[in-house]
């Protein structure tokens, strides 16, 4: 470009000296005007036709850096542990979403299963609906069952023998088993900590999987499953509870199919009473819902379940604060990362009280982002507008039970239950 531009500017000063110099000669009466008026003509016609050949020079291309296709993408992949948990220490939201998604997607392109099923995991339980991540994620279940002996085939764990399987929910399958030594029936909890975690957190996974157990087993309280054991075998990590018949009070969380509000604040009473031992052992549960609350009508015998398995779910908790439990049921500082304490529990109570007296939830959205808000800023509707034919007593319990700062809730799950048991003897008998 710069010899095209000095080019230019030689041919145009040629041109106006002997323009000029033409100019002067035919004032004169000179005939020399001709051959420079030819001249001049030729000229020009030559220096435009020299100006059409030359061709700009490009710059120079800077010179790029010898690597291979992908390595940006294989430094991220690389640090996979430190980018993922950055991203579950971030509130979900759109853009969160959409990192995590693009994580997961480039893990199962490079065939690191383990890795991406992890992510899919974290993203379901924030939303399972997001994209295709619920197709995704059984998808890589699917091809993992395949790919290991089915755990139906697994006949026993430790000294345990395995009957038959009897449940199964997010982080593992639960078994009929024998105890061989004693010939005594429990209930087996397998969680395979192998596929659940990535190699990074398994340590972690596992160092927690046996204090938290362990702790759970050190809670001596009749509404409180009791553990015999914990173990890990073949990838398997598993606890030994005794075993409960009955059902899950979640059967009991649908508009037709709701127990009498007499019954349900007798039994929700007898869980804050249990939820309150816990809290004096520095146990906190952080997963309370209807379906970790196990009932017997035959012998109105009520259990809560699955102390310290919500604490698990979080891999990577110590680092972020952000322990997850069931997103509709926790409390405002649970879903935004901050320490919780036993107040936490009794907001998820308030949740399981209000949705058994109802039949449904007291905060709902579309999505996460829009649940997270109602949970943190939105009244929950009145009771009383539901089950108008419920005392006032009822409505002032899960109002303080709900309230959005922890210090506006009840001190303690023993003054929580002693407030429903008075609430519960105003409540007619008979009333459906």
């Amino acid at each position: 470009m710069r010899k095209l531009g000095l080019i230019t500017a030689i041919v145009g000063v040629g041109v106006l000296a002997l323009a000029l110099l033409l100019r002067t000669l035919a004032d004169r009466g000179s005939w020399l005007w001709l051959p420079g008026f030819l001249l001049l003509a030729g000229g020009a016609a030559l220096s435009v036709w020299s100006l059409l050949q030359v061709k700009p020079a490009l710059p120079s291309p800077m010179p790029r850096p010898k690597t291979k296709p992908g390595l940006e993408t294989s430094r991220l992949l690389d640090n996979f542990e430190q980018h993922f948990a950055e991203l579950k220490g971030r509130r979900p939201n759109a853009t969160v979403m959409g990192d995590l998604y693009s994580l997961a997607t480039q893990l199962e392109q490079r065939g690191r299963a383990p890795q991406a099923t992890a992510v899919y995991r974290h993203l379901a339980r924030f939303d399972n609906g997001y994209r295709d991540v619920a197709a995704r994620l059984r998808r890589l279940m699917d091809a993992d069952r395949a790919a290991r002996p089915s755990r139906a085939a697994v006949s026993s764990l430790g000294r345990y023998q395995l009957e038959r399987e009897i449940g199964r929910g997010a982080m593992g399958v639960v078994y009929l088993g024998r105890d061989t030594a004693i010939n005594r029936l429990v209930a087996i909890k397998a969680i395979p900590l192998a596929s659940e975690f990535v190699e990074g957190e398994l340590d972690e996974a596992r160092s927690r999987f046996f204090r938290e157990a362990e702790t759970a087993g050190r809670l001596n309280h009749p509404n409180i499953v009791t553990i015999y054991d914990v173990g890990e075998e073949r990838g398997l990590a598993y606890i030994a509870m005794e075993y409960l018949k009955g059902r899950h009070l979640s059967d009991y969380s649908t508009y037709g199919n709701l127990l009498e509000p007499r019954k349900v604040l007798d039994l929700m009473a007898r869980v804050a009473d249990a939820l309150g031992f816990a809290h004096k052992q520095q146990v906190v549960h952080r997963d309370i819902k209807p379906a970790n609350l196990m009932y017997d009508e035959s012998t109105d015998i009520l259990k809560i379940t699955d102390f310290g398995i919500a604490r698990l779910t979080g891999s990577g908790s110590t680092r972020t604060g952000i322990v997850l439990g069931t997103p509709s049921f926790m409390s405002p500082e649970q879903l935004e990362g901050r320490k919780v304490d036993g107040h936490s529990d009794l907001f998820s109570l308030g949740v399981t009280l209000f949705q058994l007296l109802t039949g449904q939830l007291p905060f709902a959205a579309d999505s996460m982002t829009g649940l997270m808000r109602q949970i943190a800023e939105v009244p929950h509707p009145p009771l009383r507008a539901l089950r108008p034919e419920l005392p006032a007593c009822v409505e002032s319990v899960i109002d303080r039970a709900l309230a959005k700062n922890p210090e506006d809730r009840y001190e303690t799950g023993a003054q929580m239950s002693t407030a429903l048991e008075d609430c519960r003897s105003r409540i007619p008998s008979g009333l459906p």
